[in-house]
């Protein structure tokens, strides 16, 4: 197969038809490495949700370069995984056929190799030297800044979210992944599959995760898909996952 090392610029992402109003749109990156590239699809509801066919289309012909069923595709429960390298410069557009009868649709285009997308200009950014604004009460009493304090915690957020990294014990037959952002430090006993699963990777379930893992709830969903897209990535490339309630499951 031929390839092509050009950059891919996502474009517009919108819903058409039967139900565009009543489902999130999909979540979307493109990653280039030297010698390899990859768009990542993220679908708002579960895969196998009676999602139908996912399509690649050329813009300027029309036709169906690539065409399958979304559950084929699926790396996991709502994530999709594209190999872009086969793809030649152009513009496309993926369209994917969802539970409420319509479609998510995703604009992108690809240049050739060694054009670098010219980028739009983003509006000026406010020169932050300045002290922050101090609030008072009437008695002179210095008040909580709200808005410094909620943008030290998303920095502190996302500075933990861009250093998160995996730690392997053990072998292929049995051992432990420590999931480790800023603070947290999660360990997750794997093992040896068997049948149709090669390898499984145990979670708490819902009821008992901040329990077990003093880790609010609401985050369970994004750290379990880095561990496992993690996983996939560094140690089993050729396996798809499934996230199920009490486990990470590779076939």
């Amino acid at each position: 197969m031929k390839q092509y090392f050009g950059i891919i610029k996502l474009g517009k992402i919108e819903n058409r038809g039967k139900g565009e109003d009543e489902i999130e749109l999909v979540k979307a990156r493109f990653v280039h490495y030297p010698d390899s590239q990859q768009l990542t699809i993220w679908l708002p509801l579960y895969g196998g949700q009676d999602y139908g066919t996912i399509r690649l289309v050329d813009q300027k012909t029309g036709k169906f370069i690539e065409e399958g069923a979304v559950a084929d595709r699926l790396s996991g429960s709502i994530q999709i995984l594209w190999d872009t390298l086969g793809i030649p410069p152009g513009e496309y557009s993926i369209e994917i056929e969802h539970p409420k009868g319509g479609q998510h649709i995703l604009w992108f285009e690809k240049f050739k190799q060694g054009v670098i997308p010219s980028e739009k200009v983003s509006a000026p950014i406010p020169d932050n030297t300045s002290r922050p604004i101090e609030y008072r009460d009437g008695f002179g009493n210095l008040l909580p800044n709200e808005d410094l304090i909620l943008r030290e915690k998303l920095t502190k957020d996302m500075a933990g979210k861009f250093s998160r990294h995996l730690r392997y014990e053990g072998n292929f037959r049995s051992g432990y992944i420590t999931y480790t952002e800023g603070n947290i430090v999660l360990r997750f006993y794997h093992e040896m599959g068997g049948g149709a699963c090669h390898f499984y990777i145990d979670i708490p379930a819902e009821s008992a995760w901040e329990a077990a893992t003093k880790t609010p709830l609401h985050r369970r969903a994004d750290i379990l898909e880095f561990v496992a897209g993690t996983v996939q990535q560094e140690k089993a490339p050729s396996w798809r996952y499934e996230i199920k309630a009490d486990g990470i499951y590779y076939y």
